[in-house]
């Protein structure tokens, strides 16, 4: 027998699936990455092939193997972590019914009224559902994206025998039987109750959900079956390496950031932006906007999202970076570096030009899928940095609102934010956060802290810690750190109470007539 020195996270995103192969010490050893092919039928929608998710695992995994060049039998356990609120529906065979219905889709939009109604014939309110919950109602969940699904494509969920997230499609593909799901997801299909990870018997009957239709959940760090003999071929992963329940990429990535108490939160500035902060407790928030949800220390998390955080200044690139991303190819400098140079030109505040990143509608704290972005204060005085930087400055802050929301949920005050994703790659944006945010910003070694995160579930899962907090202690390294500058505060406290006014400003007549005329 090989000493297990290894252990895999595999992370399947939005925009991609990515393994990666860790030593007990955190440290990165082999990487494999593959970009999911996303489709748009319709403004609006987002589609994905669930067995091409599959096969990039299995390519991306296959990649970190090759890479790494280790013996793949010192592999103690696979792990798996995922986007969430996205879901597969599946026939009696096992085929798949439908094309998978995205987390950022937003064709649900109907189905919200609709939740309503229902609830008001049994006497509830939106505020009822998020008390029981967690969750407040929203395009983002997948509850009533299946509701959409059972209105307009009434046989492909009476063909549907099981409904389960990506995690689950995943796990079995790998080798795990059956459709398992972690308990810490739960919550997102909205029936589910907050305080016992329980499905809640009124609202199934509610919402007319058939709970048998389901997939079973098991806490985080089961161990839920071996790598099966095809996957151990496709991928040179050794057959029969044990198969852990991860968590979702949000709790992964909490605990890869080595976010496992009060007083901290972890921020992710990836394709999405998310703050997560751990709680003891299962809290709810007065105003019903921060979600909560298990977490993978098998407490709660409390949870706000923003729909477009990095993939705002992914659309600034594509529209303002063509000269960056020409000189790339010629310089091999990276195009995103050579726009943040252009932002550090600019003075905090970009001359008091404001970008609202709602690209995608407005998640948390507004919760307003009419919600638009925009450029508010533009003048011929300002420039293309101003631009870039008023961009960077803008998703933070939208971050800068959901800490505020989760401020008002009883836990004690955040000290230190722990960031990652492509934004915590820069040295400007990470100044930029902890100037707006006017606390502390680290980051850690491991780039990959989602899969980190998984990994170390992964290990918890087979013995090799005895929990996930002597993994974080083990494998989490803070390697940076900024402090607030006290000048800069004090112009992004002024300007970011102009964007929280903004939104107030367009919210009531703007936002719903724009949306009008775009036509989602």
């Amino acid at each position: 027998m090989e000493a297990q020195k290894y252990v895999i996270g595999i992370d399947v995103g939005t925009t991609g699936c990515r393994t990666v192969i860790f030593d007990l010490k955190g440290n990165e050893i082999g990487t494999g990455y593959r970009e999911n092919p996303l489709r748009y039928p319709q403004p609006g929608w987002v589609e994905c092939s669930p067995q091409a998710l599959i096969d990039n695992c299995l390519e991306s995994t296959q990649e970190a193997i090759h890479k790494s060049g280790i013996d793949a039998r010192e592999i103690a356990s696979v792990s798996f972590t995922m986007m969430r609120s996205s879901f597969v529906m599946r026939d009696a065979e096992g085929g798949f019914v439908r094309d998978i219905i995205m987390w950022q889709d937003l064709r649900n939009a109907e189905m919200l009224p609709w939740m309503e109604e229902q609830l008001a014939e049994h006497d509830m309110t939106p505020d009822d559902l998020y008390d029981i919950t967690g969750f407040p109602l929203g395009q983002v969940w997948p509850s009533s994206k299946i509701y959409w699904v059972k209105k307009h494509y009434p046989e492909q969920y009476e063909r549907t025998a099981v409904i389960h997230s990506i995690h689950a499609l995943v796990m079995n593909a790998y080798g795990a039987e059956g459709y398992i799901d972690n308990t810490d997801d739960a919550g997102w299909w909205q029936i589910v109750n907050a305080d016992t990870f329980e499905y809640d018997a009124k609202l199934a009957k509610i919402f007319g959900v058939d709970v048998e239709k389901y997939s079973t959940s098991v806490p985080s760090g089961s161990h839920v079956g071996k790598v099966s003999k095809e996957v151990a071929e496709k991928t040179g992963l050794a057959e029969g390496t044990p198969l852990v329940v991860g968590s979702g990429d949000q709790q992964c990535a909490a605990i890869g950031l080595g976010n496992i108490s009060e007083g901290m939160a972890s921020i992710v500035l990836g394709t999405a932006g998310v703050i997560v902060a751990q709680s003891s407790k299962p809290v709810r928030d007065p105003n019903r906007k921060a979600h909560v949800i298990g977490s993978a220390l098998h407490k709660w998390e409390i949870e706000g999202h923003a729909s477009a955080a990095a993939s705002s200044f992914k659309w600034i690139r594509q529209t303002f970076g063509q000269m960056e991303m020409s000189a790339q190819e010629l310089t091999g400098i990276d195009g995103y570096d050579l726009l943040t140079r252009q932002a550090a030109k600019s003075p905090a505040g970009s001359k008091g030009l404001i970008f609202v990143p709602w690209l995608a509608g407005a998640a948390c704290p507004h919760y307003d899928s009419d919600a638009r972005g925009a450029f508010v204060g533009m003048t011929f005085g300002h420039s293309k940095c101003d631009i870039v930087r008023a961009a960077m400055e803008g998703v933070c802050y939208e971050m800068r609102a959901m800490i505020e929301a989760l401020g008002k949920v009883g836990l004690p005050p955040f000290e230190v934010f722990r960031v990652s994703g492509g934004a915590a790659r820069s040295p400007l944006w990470n100044q930029m956060s902890a100037d707006i945010y006017g606390k502390p910003v680290e980051i850690v070694r491991a780039p990959e802290a989602t899969a980190l995160g998984a990994a170390m579930i992964g290990a918890v899962g087979v013995g090799l810690f005895q929990n996930v907090e002597e993994a974080v202690g083990e494998m989490v390294h803070v390697t940076e750190r900024w402090e607030p500058i006290e000048e800069n505060v004090r112009i992004y406290n002024e300007m970011y109470a102009i964007f929280d006014e903004t939104y107030r400003c367009l919210a009531q007549n703007v936002y719903p007539a724009l949306a009008k005329a775009q036509g989602f």
